[in-house]
């Protein structure tokens, strides 16, 4: 092969690598709705339940590479006391396509809470 014919061949295979690399026009942001259901989602009645904190331990976020993106989040946490039960509400993105989550616990007003007595060594 000639020197022109080698130098044509280098100049169309960097053309195809730059056209494969040239940037594509940005997607419009798509609203995020669960696609499972949320098994920590408000229940009917929580209205009359008192509404505690809780504590985080931990968290992470897993990416999964797919289309739509699926998001999972996993937390270690601790509610007030084992009478409360975990609720996890997932809003919306807003316009810089964060999604808020708000973690708490629900317990019954009326209802005491009979904690375990604790063990102690002898």
């Amino acid at each position: 092969m000639s020197k022109l014919g080698k130098s044509l061949v280098l100049i169309v295979i960097a053309a195809v690598l730059l056209a494969a690399c040239a940037s594509q026009p940005a997607a419009t942001p798509v609203p995020v709705t669960p696609q499972e259901v949320n098994p920590y989602a408000a229940q009917p009645g929580d209205g009359a339940m008192t509404r505690g904190d809780e504590e985080i331990v931990s968290a992470s976020i897993l990416l999964a590479e797919s289309f739509p993106p699926q998001i999972s989040v996993s937390l270690a946490y601790r509610l007030p006391t084992p009478c409360y039960q975990l609720r996890v509400s997932i809003r919306q993105q807003d316009s810089q396509n964060r999604i808020h989550l708000e973690i708490y616990g629900v317990a019954s007003k009326d209802k005491p809470c009979n904690l375990m007595a604790l063990l102690t060594p002898q």
